[in-house]
């Protein structure tokens, strides 16, 4: 789960647990604990699911993927599968659950998203093997990036 949806559970939680010292309605938390436990069920599930998802892809695009060197990436192969290989160099948007890999070689870097967590844990220095999609960076005209069905360590 994301940082947002746990700060939306404690939050939750804590406007409950208030209402509930203040009202002292026992009622109210009929509703109110179900409600919670949906705000934990439902982004685990999606998370879950994304990663089932996810996996499926991965073993259809690794056979099509052809190896690419992360500087060699053209805004002509917007819409190829690629695997990418390198170090990471830094991971943003972690938090979000979204994580962005800048992946280096001695070529260049390229900017790797998932959106998803992977299901092994990568850390910066990681060296590690990417396979997804060329595209256009949502940021960015100019920059292009690679939308990761998985990042693994190699």
């Amino acid at each position: 789960m994301s940082v947002f949806a746990w700060v939306t559970f404690a939050i939750c939680a804590v406007a409950v647990a208030l209402h509930y010292h203040a009202t002292g309605n026992e009622r109210f938390l009929w509703f109110a604990i179900p409600g919670l436990i949906m705000l934990l069920v439902i982004p685990m599930t999606l998370a879950w699911m994304s990663r089932k998802s996810l996996a499926e892809a991965n073993e259809q695009s690794y056979k099509k993927a052809r190896p690419c060197k992360p500087g060699k990436v053209t805004p002509a192969m917007i819409g190829n599968a690629v695997r990418i290989s390198g170090a990471v160099q830094k991971i943003s948007f972690k938090w979000l659950n979204r994580p962005h890999f800048h992946i280096k070689d001695e070529t260049g870097e390229i900017r790797v998203i998932m959106f998803t967590t992977p299901s092994n844990p990568v850390v910066v220095g990681d060296k590690v093997e990417a396979v997804g999609i060329v595209m256009k960076y949502p940021l960015s005209k100019e920059r292009i990036a690679v939308s990761a069905v998985s990042v693994k360590r190699i």
